[in-house]
């Protein structure tokens, strides 16, 4: 980053230099045909009048040049820099351009009363110069009216002023243009953050549903080959071999899931890169929740399978989940108990209904072999059901039976 802003002030430090220079050499330029003008019609006839020449002339060039060594300051004080260039200008004609200028710069700033005031001292000082001009320090010819020198201050204050708000307009509004520019690419890239921080939360909720089904079903199992000392060859055999299969199945689908966590362009529209369960696994689950143990009855109310056939796959997808994580909470929490299921609806919605008794046995000593609960299974289930349009109730425990209720549009 300092490398960069030193680049920076480095191609800045030429373009700056540039601009000040062409407007040093522009009122310079201003000043010699001012200067030109005030002393090319005298020829003094006698040498004392020549001497008193003199000392205007130097008395010009000198309050010149102090006009331009002012000048650079215009920026950081400007409304006393172009105040004393102006005052500056009434001997000296070599200030007028430089004058000019400062008014100009003064402008830009499209401040109302700053601008006014250098126009009256303005105005003042171009009448006081051209009296003194004309009866004190050179009298030549005739002196022009007041009016006139009024008319005259009035032109180049118009010029110089409405060229400086006109600058001024243009240099606001480039600067609210990148200021918009900026504005924009902060909040896309505000977006691309958020949008990827949400991608990995659902990534996350979609880890917590493959996992926590396979890893309850693998330390249920392997607790009873842990505990359980009366099962024959047979049934120890098949229950390392459920152990081995669903651990493969965990491994495979943290792989995909962490596959998604590494890449930093997965964003929302990839959907199909991750584990993408359908309704048509749904009996699989069940099947292993009953080989775990857990007892699930499943019922379709009267019409409901054909609307389930014809269900859109996300809507399949967020209720094979709920009934994943359904049956994952009954084996940690109630691990005897049977599970029922009710799945119907009628209208614009799907019902999902699950219960399941509570577990009577002492709650500070689970089941040997049962997986710690990460007490975010219905939270993470409340937030899926709300993405998805839906609504989730859970009963009162009161007549010892858990009970939760699912709304979720069929056409999700």
């Amino acid at each position: 980053m300092t490398t960069v802003n030193a680049a920076t002030a480095k191609a800045s430090m030429p373009r700056r230099i540039l601009a000040h220079s062409w407007r040093l050499a522009l009122g310079l330029l201003l000043g010699i045909l001012g200067f030109g003008m005030v002393y090319e019609g005298y020829s003094p006839d006698n040498p004392a009048d020549l001497d008193a020449v003199g000392l205007v002339v130097g008395l010009d060039i000198l309050c010149g040049l102090a006009a331009f060594v002012l000048y650079p300051f215009r920026h950081r004080f400007p409304v006393p820099v172009v105040a004393a260039l102006v005052l500056l200008s009434i001997p000296s004609a070599v200030a007028a351009g430089i004058t000019l200028m400062g008014v100009a710069s003064l402008a830009t700033r499209r401040k109302p009363w700053e601008i006014a005031g250098i126009s009256v001292l303005f105005i003042g000082s171009m009448l006081i110069s051209e009296r003194l001009a004309s009866t004190v320090l050179i009298p030549v010819g005739e002196a022009l009216a007041w009016w006139e020198t009024t008319i005259t201050a009035l032109v180049l204050l118009a010029v110089m002023v409405l060229s400086g708000m006109y600058i001024g307009g243009r240099r606001q509004l480039a600067a609210a243009q990148r200021e918009q520019l900026h504005s924009a690419q902060r909040e896309r890239e505000a977006q691309i953050h958020a949008a990827k921080a949400d991608e990995r939360t659902r990534i996350a909720r979609e880890m917590h549903d493959v996992l926590a089904h396979r890893l309850s079903l693998v330390a249920l199992h392997s607790g009873a080959l842990e505990y359980r000392s009366d099962l024959t060859p047979e049934e120890t055999r098949q229950t390392a071999g459920i152990i081995r299969e669903n651990s493969h199945l965990a491994l495979g689908e943290l792989r995909e899931v962490l596959g998604m966590l590494r890449d930093p362009n997965t964003l929302r529209e990839d959907e199909s890169a991750r584990p993408q369960p359908t309704l048509e696994q749904l009996e699989q689950i069940l099947a292993d929740s009953r080989a775990a143990g857990t007892a699930v009855n499943l019922e379709l109310e009267p019409g409901a399978r054909e609307r389930l056939d014809a269900l859109p796959q996300s809507t399949g997808r967020h209720l094979y989940r709920i009934i994943q994580e359904v049956l994952t909470n009954a084996r940690r929490h109630a691990p005897r108990q049977e599970v029922r299921l009710l799945v119907g609806g009628g209208g614009e919605r799907l019902f999902l209904r699950a219960a399941n008794r509570l577990d009577v046995g002492p709650r500070e000593a689970p089941e040997p072999g049962s997986p710690p609960s990460s007490g975010l299974g219905l939270t993470g289930l409340a937030e899926r059901v709300r993405l998805a349009g839906g609504e989730l109730q859970i009963e009162p425990e009161e007549q010892g039976e858990f009970v939760l209720k699912v709304w979720l549009p069929w056409g999700t």
